[in-house]
């Protein structure tokens, strides 16, 4: 398997979930909670007919706790900030202050 089918945005997502029980257990346990996202992991995680790997004991973990899924409603700036989020920039890009223009500290307009 290639490292993309093995770590799969719903799998990805899963682990956030299961990460947030960890540290935010009693509140978890206290509330019930609202999942808002694009995937229903939850649907995924219970609908598979064979569970592999970390998913069994996830499921586990996500079955004691009241989680509502939410569909994520579009929203246009999300494009921007989706398409940044799944691109990063490669670390051996290098950003730079400097300006092309920077000694440019006036500019006349003369009418037609």
């Amino acid at each position: 398997m290639t490292p993309n089918e093995l770590n799969s945005p719903i799998e990805k997502l899963c682990f956030a979930l299961i990460f947030a029980i960890q540290k935010l257990k009693h509140y978890f346990q206290s509330h019930s909670i609202h999942l808002v996202s694009k995937a229903n992991p939850l649907k995924y995680v219970m609908t598979k007919p064979v569970l592999l790997d970390r998913l069994p004991r996830w499921y586990l973990q996500l079955q004691q706790f009241e989680i509502v899924y939410v569909p994520q409603k579009a929203v246009k700036g999300q494009v921007l900030a989706d398409f940044l989020a799944d691109h990063p920039m490669p670390v051996e890009w290098e950003l730079s202050d400097d300006l092309p223009d920077e000694d440019v500290l006036v500019i006349e307009i003369t009418p037609p």
